[in-house]
């Protein structure tokens, strides 16, 4: 799993740098809507904005990501649950993207509670008493 994660944001992350210059040279900005949900004449729609700025910092973090699950891959080796912890690391990538491409307070809350939890998990890992108490500071 640690050598598909790999690959696959690798390629993102390299096809993000290009569409981010892409847009840049034709100054080019995608604000794209999903409805979520409709209830009566009650709606929840969530926005992403896509633009040449949020589209470098996108392919920076999944540049990073890939190379901590590339890392982890030798330094994990003898760790029996290494796929939670690419999970873990995929979620919090996935947070930090809809931090990055909301472009209103809700989602971007949405995006900074993910990042928290997900950072807490993260911290608590490996499940021993120092764990803990750093994920309290986290907390």
């Amino acid at each position: 799993m640690c050598s598909i994660s790999f690959i696959y944001l690798i390629s993102i992350s390299l096809s993000c740098f290009l569409l981010s210059l892409y847009f840049l040279l034709n100054n080019m900005i995608y604000f794209i809507e999903w409805e979520v949900v409709s209830l009566n004449s009650s709606s929840i729609i969530m926005t992403f904005l896509f633009d040449w700025m949020s589209l470098l910092f996108m392919s920076f973090v999944l540049m990073i990501a890939s190379l901590v699950i590339f890392y982890s891959k030798e330094y994990m080796s003898n760790d029996n649950n290494i796929n939670r912890f690419i999970m873990l690391v995929l979620m919090f990538v996935l947070s930090m993207m809809l931090l990055i491409i909301s472009p209103n307070l809700i989602s971007i809350l949405l995006g900074w509670d993910g990042l928290g939890l997900v950072s807490y998990c993260l911290v608590i890992y490996f499940q021993n008493i120092k764990s803990y108490n750093a994920g309290m500071l986290t907390a």
